[in-house]
């Protein structure tokens, strides 16, 4: 019990000692630093071509088909490269029984799906063959996330070659699009193509 009570007695003494030679350190201020802010922009401003996209898209929804037109033209304008823009656009020519135009802008987007899906592809051979497997992926996938917009599109191009009566041409799309994955073309193809 004696020996017990030392250790404790020691213990306290130790700890006791430490607190003493080690002065309290001083607190020091507290510097608080602002976030940053993201800039902020006007309510409603519509930015990038993705902007006018997505609002042209919800407008179709709600049937303001020449709101939506304007989105999708402003979203072309700003980025005349953008497939999906093309897309949407021709879907909105299509239901407005515009099917030249519908069949113009369906025609566009296969052909920049289909470059882009190209060039990404050539691009991650180069990367693979430099060793650079992170950015050969990271091609493989930019082509591969392409694939679905070349599918609809074709989809697209189908119903309008359908409309105006090139049964032909319509089974061919259709069967091209339901190869790269977009499943609704078969039901299109029972349908037409049988």
């Amino acid at each position: 019990m004696i020996r017990l009570l030392f250790i404790v007695a020691l213990g306290l003494a130790y700890f006791t000692g430490f607190s003493q030679t080690n002065p309290p350190a001083k607190k020091q201020p507290v510097k608080t630093v602002k976030p940053l802010k993201p800039k902020k922009q006007k309510k409603g401003r519509l930015v990038t071509a993705l902007d006018y996209l997505k609002s042209g898209k919800v407008k179709n929804e709600i049937d303001e088909m020449d709101e939506a037109m304007e989105d999708f033209n402003k979203a072309i304008e700003l980025d005349p490269e953008y497939e999906r823009a093309y897309l949407e656009r021709g879907k909105t020519y299509f239901i407005l029984q515009e099917f030249e135009n519908a069949l113009a802008d369906f025609k566009k987007t296969i052909e920049l799906s289909e470059e882009k899906m190209e060039s990404a592809r050539k691009r991650g051979n180069v990367k693979t063959i430099l060793e650079d497997h992170k950015g050969a992926t990271k091609e493989y996938n930019r082509a591969n996330l392409l694939k679905p917009i070349l599918a609809e599109g074709l989809y697209n191009l189908g119903n309008v070659k359908f409309f105006m009566g090139d049964k032909e041409g319509c089974c061919a799309d259709l069967k091209k699009s339901g190869e790269l994955g977009f499943l609704k073309a078969y039901s299109y193809i029972k349908k037409y193509c049988q």
